[in-house]
Order: C-alpha cells, then structure tokens, then sequence
C-alpha cells in the first residue's frame, strides 16, 4: 500500500505542472488516502482473528484464562486482546475493545491503549539509537546499548500502560470492576462465510466513520506546514538552480539539483504556519532537551509518528529521509543548539524516545477513541493526559540526567 501511495504520487508529480494543486494532491489528498487506507490490512486481520477466535469458542476461554491477572491493575479479561494488538496497531486495537460488555471497562481500555508501543513508534527509536548509541560498547558483551535502550521503551510503555489503567480505574472511571460471568461455549468448526462477513462489516465501518476524518485532518496538516509560502525564497532557489545547471557538469547535476530542493524544503518549511509553531513552542521544549527542530518533528508526527522522520528530514534539508537515511543521521549527529553544544546527546535521544512512548501523538487514534467513545470529551482528556504525562516524564529524564552529567555529550 505504501509503494502504490508513492508510485501515485509520483504519477501525479509527473502529470501536473509544480505548484498548489500538485503539492494539494500529492502531499494532502494521496497522503490523506494512503494515511486511511494503510490500517485496513492490519485492521482486516485483526477483526478475521477475533471473528474466527469468538466462532471458535476459543475467545470467552481466553478472557477467562487472563481475567484474573488483568483485573489487579483494573482492566477486564478482554482487553488482552486489544492490548496485544497494541504493539502492531492502535487504531484496530480500540475497535477490538467493542468486544467489552462494560462501557466503563471500555474506555479505561480505550484510554491506555495509546502508550502501547505500536509499530508507528519503532522508525522514531531507530533512528535515535543509530544517531546517539551506534558507537557505544555492548552490554555484557552481548546486547547493544541501542537494543538494551529500546528493550526499556518497550518495557516503559507497558508499565505505563498497566499503570494508566490502575489509575483511572481508581480516580476518573472509579467504579468496581464487573466480574467476568460467561457461558463457555463449546469448540466448533468456525463458518467461514460469518467469519468474513464479519470481519468485512467490521472494516467497512472502520473507513465509513473514521476515514473521512482522518483524510480532512491530514490535509488540514499538509496546509499547516505548507503555508505561508514564499515567493522570495523560491527566486532565491530559482537563481540557484541556473548556476548549477550553468557551472555544474551534466553528471553531477541531478545530486547537486536534489540538494537545492531538499534545502529550498527545509527553508519554506521554517517560514510555514508549522514552522513558526515550532519556534514558538521552542521554550517549552527546551526543558526536554529539544529544540525547534525536534518540535517541527513532533507536530509533523500527528500525522502518524513516523512521520517524524521524514519531518525531520525535510528541516535539514534531505529529501525522502527515512531512519535509515545515512546523511539524516549525519546532520542530526552533527546538528548544534543555539550555543554550539550538540543537538542529539544519549540524555537528549533519551528524553525523545521517553516522550513517544507516552505521548498520544497519533490523530487517527484519537479519531478512532472519538467515535468508539461517542465524543470528544474522552479524546480530548486522554490527549492531556497523555501529553501531560509524556512532557512531565521526559523533563525528568533530561533534568536528572543533566544534573548528573548522563549522556550529555
């Protein structure tokens, strides 16, 4: 799905002239799409799973099995389902949580899942162990003090999440918790013809209710860092581009053009609506080790967190950046604040992976806990909290470490 979404926008980058409408289609409308459409396999086989477990008969025993485990942090026995699903996706794992009878074992289910390591999160930490911890001696020997460092946001992000549950469960959704009573149904063959009806249902409604807004707010974020452009860059870039065709040979040409653009990307970037949000923000992240670089990243990631990345790679000027990108991990290795001291020290990569665990910084998440919520007021409050939650930690992690010299160099 996410070749078909480039290899359209590179159809289409080639069809229309450069301007508006392309960048519209290409960056907003394909994007958009591609940002829908990329969930429904994962979404597909979790709802075929779950349709073919409760056809089964196998489902109740699960929850049976694991309720009384889950019940001492406050959760029901079929969240396990959904907090499995988590580590992949959490989009289909909060529609996993219809399967819970309880509306209040529900949204304490919805509202924990996020801090769920998802597969979104893992370009972010592998970009930040290559560029802080590459050269680092192994641990025991054995392990890389990049994999023991991911090991531990794995870790964070499931204590967090038990513990979310534990609070909520004992503070907002205060309530006891229902005891899990069920008829066990006996093993049967499953119907495959209900399985994927089912599962088609399922999906179907999935893109009817949720796609459109994600589309809207992907487009709406495509305009924030779009927006304003300026013309007197481009001339400035335009000029640019006629020295190096004039004095470059033809067989450098094509790098030296690519490096212009990914530059005049970076610059119409900082003079964007999004731009000027992450020098405006700069102060409050300057706490976290971050700076208005990294908070261009952050809002970028709302898309969906890997795009952090690629935000990342627009701001320094590389084009079509991804975390294995050898000159994103160079600029970023040798990026410097406003002082001269570096940008990505271990304490500052750190600080960074803290915060993606426990920041909900997924728009389609929260467009999902909207409608399986029946509003905003539940998305909004685990936005903040999450956001709160995540921002509190990470300046822990960076003030502490600061104080004790960790990792700062």
């Amino acid at each position: 799905i996410e070749a078909a979404t480039t290899g359209l926008q590179n159809v289409v980058a080639t069809t229309f002239p450069p301007g508006v409408l392309n960048d519209l289609l290409i960056d907003g409308v394909i994007a958009g799409v591609g940002n829908v459409v990329v969930f429904v396999p994962q979404i597909a086989m979790l709802f075929f799973f779950i349709a073919l477990l409760e056809d089964l008969g196998y489902l109740a025993r699960v929850a049976f099995v694991i309720d009384r485990l889950m019940g001492r942090v406050g959760l029901h026995g079929k969240a396990f389902v959904p907090m499995l699903s988590g580590f992949a996706c959490a989009i289909p794992a909060v529609m996993a949580t219809r399967t819970i009878e309880s509306r209040r074992d529900r949204l304490i289910t919805m509202l924990t899942l996020p801090m769920v390591s998802c597969s979104a999160r893992l370009p972010v930490y592998a970009l930040v162990t290559a560029v802080v911890f590459a050269g680092d001696p192994r641990v025991f020997g054995i392990l890389s003090v990049g994999a023991v460092v991911l090991f531990s946001m794995y870790t964070l992000s499931v204590v967090a999440t038990l513990g979310a549950a534990a609070v909520l469960r004992r503070t907002v959704l205060a309530g006891p918790r229902l005891p899990l009573v069920l008829e066990l149904p006996p093993y049967r063959v499953p119907v495959w013809r209900s399985v994927l009806l089912v599962t088609w249902r399922r999906v179907r409604k999935f893109l009817e209710d949720a796609g459109t807004i994600i589309l809207t707010m992907t487009i709406i974020l495509w305009a924030l860092l779009s927006f304003p452009h300026s013309a007197e860059i481009d001339a400035q870039y335009d000029v640019s581009r006629a020295q190096v065709l004039a004095t470059t040979a033809a067989d450098g040409q094509e790098a030296a053009l690519a490096d212009l653009d990914g530059r005049l990307a970076g610059e119409q970037l900082q003079y964007s609506a999004g731009g000027r949000m992450g020098r405006l923000i700069e102060p409050v992240l300057e706490p976290l080790g971050f700076d208005w670089r990294i908070g261009v990243g952050i809002l970028g990631a709302f898309a969906a967190r890997e795009v952090f990345v690629s935000t990342l790679g627009i701001v320094f000027g590389i084009e079509a950046a991804d975390e294995e990108s050898v000159s994103l991990r160079s600029s970023l290795r040798n990026a410097e604040r406003a002082d001269g001291s570096p940008l990505m020290t271990p304490l500052t990569g750190v600080s960074l992976m803290v915060f993606f665990v426990l920041a909900c910084q997924c728009m389609s998440t929260i467009v999902v806990v909207r409608k399986e919520a029946g509003g905003w007021g539940w998305p909004i409050f685990m936005f903040g909290y999450m956001s709160v939650l995540a921002y509190v930690a990470s300046l822990a992690v960076y003030q502490v470490g600061f104080v004790l010299g960790w990792g700062v160099v």
